[in-house]
Protein backbone atom coordinates (compact mmCIF):
# COMPACT_ATOMS: atom_id res chain seq x y z
CA UNK A 1 0.00 0.00 0.00
CA UNK A 2 2.96 2.02 0.98
CA UNK A 3 4.65 1.84 -3.01
CA UNK A 4 1.19 2.83 -4.42
CA UNK A 5 0.49 5.64 -2.31
CA UNK A 6 4.11 7.12 -3.71
CA UNK A 7 3.84 6.08 -7.12
CA UNK A 8 1.52 8.97 -8.19
CA UNK A 9 3.92 11.39 -6.42
CA UNK A 10 6.90 9.82 -8.39
CA UNK A 11 5.06 10.30 -11.76
CA UNK A 12 4.29 14.02 -10.82
CA UNK A 13 7.16 14.82 -9.90
CA UNK A 14 8.96 13.15 -13.31
CA UNK A 15 6.61 14.96 -15.24
CA UNK A 16 7.57 18.57 -13.48
CA UNK A 17 11.30 17.29 -14.38
CA UNK A 18 10.76 16.26 -17.75
CA UNK A 19 8.94 20.12 -18.29
CA UNK A 20 11.78 21.59 -16.64
CA UNK A 21 14.19 20.28 -19.14
CA UNK A 22 11.63 21.55 -21.80
CA UNK A 23 11.23 24.48 -20.62
CA UNK A 24 14.78 25.16 -19.91
CA UNK A 25 15.38 24.07 -23.45
CA UNK A 26 13.74 26.66 -24.90
CA UNK A 27 15.75 29.24 -23.39
CA UNK A 28 19.16 27.83 -24.91
CA UNK A 29 18.90 30.25 -27.94
CA UNK A 30 22.53 31.35 -29.95
CA UNK A 31 23.02 33.74 -32.31
CA UNK A 32 25.61 33.53 -34.78
CA UNK A 33 28.18 36.39 -36.03
CA UNK A 34 25.67 38.84 -34.56
CA UNK A 35 28.72 41.78 -34.08
CA UNK A 36 30.66 40.70 -37.55
CA UNK A 37 30.06 43.58 -39.88
CA UNK A 38 33.53 43.92 -41.36
CA UNK A 39 33.37 42.97 -45.05
CA UNK A 40 32.77 45.82 -47.03
CA UNK A 41 34.21 48.11 -49.47
CA UNK A 42 33.53 51.57 -49.62
CA UNK A 43 34.79 54.72 -51.38
CA UNK A 44 34.31 57.09 -48.27
CA UNK A 45 35.68 60.07 -50.50
CA UNK A 46 32.89 60.07 -52.97
CA UNK A 47 30.24 58.94 -50.63
CA UNK A 48 31.43 61.12 -47.32
CA UNK A 49 34.03 63.94 -48.20
CA UNK A 50 32.42 64.75 -51.73
CA UNK A 51 28.89 64.02 -50.40
CA UNK A 52 28.36 64.07 -54.15
CA UNK A 53 25.35 60.95 -53.63
CA UNK A 54 21.60 62.46 -52.25
CA UNK A 55 18.99 60.28 -53.93
CA UNK A 56 18.89 56.84 -54.12
CA UNK A 57 16.73 53.84 -55.59
CA UNK A 58 16.59 50.22 -54.11
CA UNK A 59 16.05 48.24 -57.62
CA UNK A 60 14.03 44.55 -56.62
CA UNK A 61 16.35 42.25 -55.35
CA UNK A 62 17.62 38.97 -57.37
CA UNK A 63 16.63 36.01 -55.39
CA UNK A 64 19.09 33.09 -55.51
CA UNK A 65 17.05 31.14 -53.00
CA UNK A 66 14.32 28.36 -53.35
CA UNK A 67 12.06 30.77 -51.03
CA UNK A 68 9.68 33.39 -53.33
CA UNK A 69 9.26 35.23 -50.53
CA UNK A 70 13.04 36.00 -50.23
CA UNK A 71 13.25 39.01 -52.01
CA UNK A 72 10.60 40.89 -51.12
CA UNK A 73 11.19 40.56 -47.30
CA UNK A 74 14.84 41.80 -47.72
CA UNK A 75 13.81 44.32 -49.97
CA UNK A 76 11.40 45.97 -47.58
CA UNK A 77 13.90 45.38 -44.81
CA UNK A 78 16.71 47.00 -46.50
CA UNK A 79 14.42 50.19 -47.21
CA UNK A 80 13.14 50.23 -43.56
CA UNK A 81 16.69 50.59 -42.16
CA UNK A 82 17.72 52.88 -45.01
CA UNK A 83 14.69 55.01 -43.97
CA UNK A 84 15.22 54.69 -40.30
CA UNK A 85 19.02 55.26 -40.02
CA UNK A 86 20.11 56.98 -42.73
CA UNK A 87 19.51 60.57 -44.28
CA UNK A 88 19.64 59.61 -48.55
CA UNK A 89 16.75 60.61 -50.25
CA UNK A 90 15.08 57.22 -50.85
CA UNK A 91 12.86 56.74 -53.07
CA UNK A 92 9.79 54.90 -52.62
CA UNK A 93 9.56 51.09 -53.73
CA UNK A 94 6.60 51.85 -55.49
CA UNK A 95 7.53 54.31 -57.72
CA UNK A 96 10.85 52.48 -58.46
CA UNK A 97 8.60 49.70 -59.47
CA UNK A 98 6.28 51.90 -61.39
CA UNK A 99 9.74 53.58 -63.24
CA UNK A 100 10.82 50.25 -64.38
CA UNK A 101 8.05 49.13 -65.70
CA UNK A 102 8.94 49.88 -68.94
CA UNK A 103 12.05 47.99 -68.70
CA UNK A 104 12.75 44.33 -68.90
CA UNK A 105 13.74 42.40 -66.15
CA UNK A 106 16.99 42.09 -67.14
CA UNK A 107 17.91 45.66 -67.11
CA UNK A 108 17.69 45.36 -63.64
CA UNK A 109 21.64 45.36 -63.61
CA UNK A 110 24.90 47.09 -62.80
CA UNK A 111 25.58 46.90 -66.54
CA UNK A 112 22.96 48.71 -66.94
CA UNK A 113 23.06 51.71 -65.09
CA UNK A 114 22.36 54.36 -67.69
CA UNK A 115 19.51 53.16 -68.46
CA UNK A 116 18.74 53.08 -64.99
CA UNK A 117 19.32 56.53 -64.64
CA UNK A 118 17.29 57.79 -67.34
CA UNK A 119 14.16 55.51 -65.85
CA UNK A 120 14.79 56.45 -62.25
CA UNK A 121 16.51 60.13 -61.86
CA UNK A 122 18.34 59.01 -58.65
CA UNK A 123 22.11 59.21 -57.63
CA UNK A 124 22.59 55.96 -56.71
CA UNK A 125 20.95 52.43 -57.37
CA UNK A 126 20.84 49.87 -54.90
CA UNK A 127 21.44 46.17 -56.30
CA UNK A 128 20.23 43.07 -53.79
CA UNK A 129 21.08 39.72 -53.99
CA UNK A 130 19.34 37.40 -51.36
CA UNK A 131 21.91 34.47 -51.41
CA UNK A 132 20.42 32.34 -48.51
CA UNK A 133 17.35 32.82 -46.55
CA UNK A 134 16.05 29.70 -44.33
CA UNK A 135 14.00 28.28 -41.72
CA UNK A 136 14.09 24.83 -40.45
CA UNK A 137 11.96 23.75 -37.21
CA UNK A 138 12.04 20.23 -35.21
CA UNK A 139 10.24 19.61 -31.78
CA UNK A 140 13.67 20.45 -30.66
CA UNK A 141 15.64 22.08 -32.71
CA UNK A 142 15.20 25.31 -35.18
CA UNK A 143 17.20 27.22 -36.84
CA UNK A 144 17.24 30.61 -39.08
CA UNK A 145 19.34 32.17 -41.51
CA UNK A 146 19.49 35.13 -44.05
CA UNK A 147 22.40 35.97 -46.08
CA UNK A 148 22.21 39.25 -48.66
CA UNK A 149 25.29 40.71 -50.91
CA UNK A 150 24.70 44.34 -50.93
CA UNK A 151 25.80 46.86 -53.84
CA UNK A 152 25.52 50.76 -54.29
CA UNK A 153 26.47 51.75 -57.69
CA UNK A 154 27.29 55.71 -58.90
CA UNK A 155 24.20 56.14 -61.31
CA UNK A 156 26.10 58.29 -63.70
CA UNK A 157 29.51 56.17 -64.28
CA UNK A 158 28.36 52.84 -63.46
CA UNK A 159 30.91 52.36 -60.58
CA UNK A 160 30.39 50.70 -57.41
CA UNK A 161 30.73 53.09 -54.55
CA UNK A 162 29.97 50.64 -51.76
CA UNK A 163 29.14 46.84 -51.38
CA UNK A 164 29.18 44.35 -48.30
CA UNK A 165 28.00 41.15 -48.09
CA UNK A 166 26.78 39.54 -44.31
CA UNK A 167 24.69 37.07 -43.24
CA UNK A 168 22.99 36.41 -40.08
CA UNK A 169 21.49 32.93 -38.08
CA UNK A 170 19.67 32.36 -35.20
CA UNK A 171 19.72 29.11 -33.62
CA UNK A 172 17.20 27.45 -30.56
CA UNK A 173 17.75 24.34 -29.20
CA UNK A 174 14.99 23.28 -27.20
CA UNK A 175 10.97 22.63 -27.56
CA UNK A 176 10.27 24.68 -30.23
CA UNK A 177 6.24 25.60 -30.67
CA UNK A 178 6.78 26.88 -33.60
CA UNK A 179 7.30 23.32 -35.19
CA UNK A 180 3.51 22.72 -33.49
CA UNK A 181 2.05 25.30 -35.52
CA UNK A 182 3.34 25.12 -39.11
CA UNK A 183 2.06 29.03 -39.75
CA UNK A 184 3.89 31.29 -41.80
CA UNK A 185 3.74 33.87 -39.65
CA UNK A 186 5.82 33.06 -36.98
CA UNK A 187 8.79 31.90 -39.14
CA UNK A 188 8.42 34.81 -41.41
CA UNK A 189 8.48 37.39 -38.18
CA UNK A 190 11.92 35.10 -37.35
CA UNK A 191 13.69 35.89 -40.86
CA UNK A 192 12.35 39.38 -41.09
CA UNK A 193 13.77 39.80 -37.37
CA UNK A 194 17.31 38.61 -39.01
CA UNK A 195 16.75 41.02 -42.06
CA UNK A 196 16.76 43.79 -39.60
CA UNK A 197 19.52 42.92 -37.54
CA UNK A 198 21.57 42.18 -40.90
CA UNK A 199 21.01 45.18 -43.01
CA UNK A 200 21.29 47.65 -39.15
CA UNK A 201 24.91 46.18 -38.98
CA UNK A 202 26.01 46.35 -42.56
CA UNK A 203 24.98 49.73 -43.39
CA UNK A 204 26.78 51.29 -40.16
CA UNK A 205 29.63 50.72 -42.62
CA UNK A 206 28.35 53.14 -45.07
CA UNK A 207 29.09 56.46 -44.77
CA UNK A 208 26.13 58.96 -44.06
CA UNK A 209 25.07 62.02 -46.81
CA UNK A 210 24.78 64.57 -44.21
CA UNK A 211 27.29 66.77 -45.40
CA UNK A 212 26.59 68.93 -48.45
CA UNK A 213 28.99 69.18 -51.40
CA UNK A 214 31.03 71.88 -51.34
CA UNK A 215 29.50 73.21 -54.37
CA UNK A 216 26.38 74.26 -53.10
CA UNK A 217 27.92 75.94 -49.93
CA UNK A 218 29.70 78.15 -52.53
CA UNK A 219 26.42 78.79 -54.42
CA UNK A 220 24.50 79.78 -50.89
CA UNK A 221 27.27 82.03 -50.17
Amino acid sequence: MQADHYRPRGRRLAALGLAGVLLAGCAMITSENINDAADFQSDHVKLAVRAQYRSMAILPFENQTDYSSATQYARQSFFGCMAAYKRYALQTLDETDARLASLPRSAVDPAQYAKLRAALDVDLLAFGYVIEQDHTYGVVYGRNAVRVKLLLVDAATGATVWQSEEGRSRTLLGMSFMSTFDNEYMWGREIMNRYNELFRDMIATLPDCTVKPTGQLREKQ
